[in-house]
C-alpha cells in the first residue's frame, strides 16, 4: 500500500489507541511497536542534488519504544536532530535544540547511516509527523523504506478529532495545537524539538476523547472515564499523559556560557595583578601547552 496517498491509514483513531494500548486489557495485547515522529527544516537543501556541505537542513527523530513501556521508569522519549551543513549553521542549530547536541553530517553516506542507526531494523516502525507527506519523500531517497512503514499524520488526526475543517487555516499549525492543549514546547523550527513536541502531540490527541475533562479547562490534566475500562488502560493513560506533558529539559544558552567565560577570564587577569612575573610566565607556558594539546587531539566536529 502506497502511504503517501493512503490518507485514511493517517488519521484512525481507533488504530491508533489501539497500537498505544488504551484499548488493550491486557499488557499481553499490546504489540511491540515503536513510534517514530519526523520532521524536516528545509528539506529542498537535501533532496535537490549536488554537494550537501551548505545544505544547511535538519532532519529530527523522536522516538517512542512501546516495549516494556509500562515497566521504565523513563518517561522521557528518546530525541535526536541531524544537521546538515556548515558548522557555523550547525552552532547556531545547536543552541537551539532542547534535547541534546545535534549529529553534523555533511554527506549521504554518513545520512544514511545515522538515519538507519536510528530506526531499529527488527522492529514494527510506526511513523508520525505534521502534514508528513513532504518529509516522507525526502527521507525515501535516503532510506527507501520509509515508503513502506505505516503512518500517522497529527494534522490530520487533529481534524478529526477537533473538527477543524470549520477552523481557520492558522489553526492546523503544530504551535496552534500545542497551545491548545498546553502542551509544554519551545524553539519550534528547530526539526528535534518539532519531532518531540508533534509526538507528545499524538499522545494527547490519542486521549483526548477517552478523558473526562476537569473542573478547570478541557485541555488541562485529566483521568480516564472508569466506565467499562480495565485497570491496564487506566496505567497506559496515565503514562502517556505524564509523557506527553512532562517537563522541557534546561538547556543553557550561548549567551549565558560566554559570559561564564567572560567571568573566567576577567577573574583570572584579577588574579595575575597579585602574581610576580615568574608566576605569570609559567602559567602562560602551562595555557599555551594545554591548548597545543586540546588542538592535538580534538574530535572532528563534521562527521563526511
Amino acid at each position: 500500500m502506497d502511504l503517501f496517498n493512503a490518507n485514511g491509514a493517517r488519521n484512525c483513531l481507533p488504530a491508533l489507541q489501539k497500537l498505544l494500548g488504551l484499548t488493550c486489557s491486557s499488557h499481553s495485547d499490546l504489540q511491540d511497536f515503536v513510534f517514530i515522529a519526523i520532521d524536516l527544516e528545509n528539506s529542498a537543501g537535501i533532496t535537490r542534488g549536488g554537494s550537501l556541505k551548505n545544505a544547511n537542513s535538519q532532519i529530527g527523530f523522536a522516538v517512542l519504544d512501546m516495549k516494556n513501556f509500562l515497566a521504565s521508569p523513563k518517561k522521557d522519549i528518546s530525541t535526536f536532530n541531524i544537521t546538515i551543513g556548515d558548522l557555523k549553521y550547525s552552532k547556531r542549530v545547536s543552541g537551539r535544540f532542547l534535547f541534546g547536541e545535534p549529529f553534523n553530517l555533511t554527506t549521504k553516506r554518513a545520512i544514511s547511516r545515522k538515519i538507519n542507526d536510528l530506526v531499529p531494523k527488527s522492529r514494527k516502525i510506526i511513523l508520525v509527523g505534521h502534514d508528513i507527506t513532504s518529509d516522507l519523500r525526502a527521507l525515501a531517497s535516503f532510506n527507501p523504506e520509509f515508503k513502506n512503514y505505516r503512518v500517522f499524520d497529527t494534522q490530520q488526526i487533529a481534524h478529526s478529532v477537533l473538527s477543524l475543517d470549520q477552523q481557520p487555516k492558522q489553526n492546523h499549525t503544530l504551535r496552534y495545537l500545542l497551545t491548545y492543549f498546553e502542551c509544554p514546547f519551545n524553539k519550534l523550527h528547530c526539526a528535534g524539538n518539532d519531532a518531540n513536541f508533534t509526538l507528545r502531540l499524538l499522545l494527547l490527541l490519542a486521549i483526548y476523547p477517552l478523558r473526562i475533562a476537569s473542573a478547570q479547562s478541557v485541555r488541562s490534566e485529566a483521568v480516564l472515564d472508569d466506565k467499562s475500562v480495565f485497570p491496564y488502560q487506566k496505567k497506559v493513560f496515565t503514562k502517556l499523559q505524564e509523557i506527553s506533558r512532562s517537563p522541557l529539559p534546561v538547556k543553557p544558552q550561548l549567551h549565558e556560557i560566554e559570559l561564564a567565560r567572560k567571568k573566567r577570564r576577567q577573574e583570572r587577569k584579577r588574579q595575575a595583578r597579585f602574581q610576580d612575573a615568574e608566576t605569570i610566565e609559567r602559567v602562560r607556558a602551562e595555557r599555551a601547552r594545554k591548548k597545543e594539546m586540546a588542538a592535538k587531539y580534538a574530535p572532528v566536529k563534521a562527521c563526511r
